[in-house]
């Protein structure tokens, strides 16, 4: 399959910008992160153009993928409808405002709220592309397939980089599943990730999709069962700790992430139990 998009990946967590052309228009995919990177972007998309239209996805509101979206200001700016909720974007916005004032970054533009031109609500066909809703990492996540290309891009998830951060776990296995059947259906051949490298070919994205669901499922057993039984928090904390990713223990510097994963797990096993 020829390669149809430009990727540009940030220093800031890998985190990845995709330009993806098409016959009538370009799609640009969370422009990030750093004012450099982010003119570059711009500067390519200005010399793609040719007089297209320029539609910008966000897979999702957190900060750094939101970020550089008022570069772009003649933009159709699309993404899934909970991105709104209770004040959602505004709060992310003010992060990486806080980012950028900690570490004396200047921008030539403001980061302030997008202009949405479309929320999409369901799994839908539009122009070119098909939105499927995937939740799981946050409420508004959401992947963009070029049925022709047979590429998928869909935000924080099958990262080469990181396991699962949870936001909702039953809610991300369902987001798996939904990604398995295009994949076994032969609709996805390529999937870029929200942060690191992309993964090609059936059986590699297959085995991203696994080893993100064994975690999912061996989290959810160590605290479901952990809090249905009545174990002792310092003991489900340990046990929790041992948890291993694709048969290797947590890398120290995602430590945090993981703990996070552990509390959100535990609101979702009492709130099941209550």
């Amino acid at each position: 399959m020829a390669q149809s998009y430009k990727l540009f990946t940030s220093c800031l967590w890998q985190t990845t910008s995709a330009v993806v052309s098409t016959e009538q228009r370009l799609y640009l995919f969370d422009p990030a992160y750093f004012p450099n990177e982010v003119e570059a972007i711009a500067d390519y998309v200005q010399s793609e153009r040719n007089g297209r239209e320029l539609v910008l996805v966000l897979t999702h509101g957190d900060w750094d993928h939101v970020v550089g979206v008022g570069k772009f200001p003649d933009a159709t700016v699309i993404a899934q409808k909970e991105i709104l909720t209770a004040g959602r974007i505004e709060g992310k916005l003010n992060k990486a405002k806080k980012f950028d004032g900690s570490y004396y970054v200047v921008r030539s533009y403001e980061v302030g709220m997008p202009k949405f031109t479309k929320l999409v609500e369901d799994a839908q066909d539009w122009q070119e592309v098909f939105f499927l809703p995937v939740p799981g990492h946050t409420p508004d996540q959401m992947a963009t397939l070029f049925r022709e290309q047979k590429l998928l891009v869909v935000g924080d998830m099958l990262s080469n980089l990181e396991f699962p951060f949870i936001d909702d776990s039953g809610a991300y296995l369902e987001s798996l599943e939904k990604i398995e059947r295009l994949v076994l259906q032969g609709e996805v051949e390529e999937v870029i990730p929200g942060h690191g490298v992309p993964a090609k070919g059936r059986e590699e994205i297959l085995h991203r999709i696994e080893r993100d669901r064994q975690y999912l499922v061996d989290a959810r057993a160590v605290v479901f069962e952990g809090i249905a039984n009545n174990v002792e928090e310092d003991v489900l904390k340990e046990k929790f700790s041992q948890l291993t990713y694709d048969g290797v223990s947590i890398d120290e510097h995602l430590r945090s992430s993981h703990d996070q994963n552990r509390d959100q797990l535990c609101k979702e096993a009492i709130s099941q139990k209550g």
